[in-house]
């Protein structure tokens, strides 16, 4: 049986089959909160969120090509990866080149969010730092056409995520009001995407234009 070998030195997985493998990451999956593990993005700095194509070997591939940019890790999550990077501008401008450029490995990518806050949650406190940063968020616009979409992770169970969307939209919709602007729902091509990318009790939240998504393709909301 074929074995994986891992991009991350030390990790454990260098030698797994891919039935260990398997196994591994439903292990990590369920381990959520407890002891660190290498792939879990809690104990480490992310602003960079990737999802890769699910194809053999493109976690792989994708992590030892992107090493040069920055440091990139697997998530408990299946095809979901987080890296840091010192500024995500100049990482997505060389994205943009090497796919431009045709360079094979850029096949992997999914999607590419550049994250500009992260903070730990329980479900409890989620919708209030949610909040909290959409307040922040307000003060960059100054009005147009806006949605929230929240990809969740984990949690399942304890997350309405339509009702979380709808909620947090309110109160940026409020914000932006009350700086003078004045925003309105539409899903088609709107000035502002708010991206909310959860990884168990992790988030990252990213402010997409739609000057952004015209410039770089990968960067997509679903």
């Amino acid at each position: 049986m074929a074995r994986r070998s891992s991009p991350i030195k030390g990790d454990g997985l260098a030698q797994l089959t891919e039935a260990e493998f398997e196994h591994f990451m439903a292990a990590a999956a369920r381990a959520r909160g407890q002891q660190e593990m290498v792939v879990a993005p809690a104990t480490r700095r992310w602003n960079v969120l990737l999802t890769v194509h699910p194809t053999p070997g493109a976690v792989h591939e994708l992590l030892g090509a992107l090493h040069r940019f920055g440091e990139f890790r697997m998530t408990p999550f299946r095809y979901v990866c987080t890296g840091w990077v010192k500024d995500t501008a100049t990482f997505l401008d060389a994205l943009l080149e090497a796919e431009q450029a045709g360079r094979g490995w850029t096949r992997h990518i999914a999607r590419v969010v550049p994250v500009a806050y992260t903070f730990e949650f329980s479900p409890d406190s989620l919708q209030g730092k949610l909040e909290a940063a959409a307040d922040e968020a307000a003060a960059k616009i100054a009005g147009g056409t806006c949605f929230v979409r929240v990809e969740r992770r984990g949690l399942g169970d304890e997350i309405d995520t339509s009702a979380l969307e709808r909620a947090v939209a309110d109160h940026l919709f409020a914000a932006v009001e009350a700086r003078g602007g004045a925003l309105r729902t539409s899903f088609e091509d709107p000035d502002y995407i708010v991206a909310v990318e959860t990884i168990g009790s992790d988030c990252g939240i990213a402010l997409i234009t739609r000057e952004m998504r015209q410039r770089y393709p990968f960067m997509s909301v679903r």
